[in-house]
């Protein structure tokens, strides 16, 4: 019976040891954000090409683009959620200084009119 539970003591003794040791090497909390944003970025570009090829057909289809990114649904796009960033913000249509329409993302900051938006001229 000592045995058996000697037997025990030094397998979790053994397996403690790997599991502290993993924990000094990896540290998965330091780097796990900037991937995480790195794969949402990704991801990104799809979205805006889809949403641009919808602002495109709805301009050839009505003679002028739509107002607002919501008058594309459902006719030139699926769903709603295909207005939404990687982030889950909600994508914008603004326009600059000329006129011109630009598609905005706000980025992971999930605030726009920062330095991490992603702006896309519709020209």
């Amino acid at each position: 019976m000592r045995s058996i539970l000697l037997v025990i003591l030094v397998a979790l003794a053994i397996v403690m040891a790997i599991f502290l040791a993993k924990g000094r090497h990896a540290r998965p909390g330091a780097e796990a954000p900037a991937r995480v944003n790195a794969a949402k970025a990704a991801t990104l570009e799809p979205i805006l090409l889809q949403v641009q090829a919808a602002l495109d057909a709805y301009a050839d289809e009505n003679g002028e683009p739509p107002a607002g990114l919501e008058e594309l649904l459902p006719r030139f796009l699926p769903r709603a959620d295909s207005l939404v960033d990687p982030w889950g913000t909600g994508l914008r249509l603004e326009h600059d200084a000329q006129g011109d329409a630009v598609l905005v993302c706000a980025g992971p900051d999930r605030a726009f009119a920062t330095a991490d938006d992603t702006r896309r001229s519709l020209r």
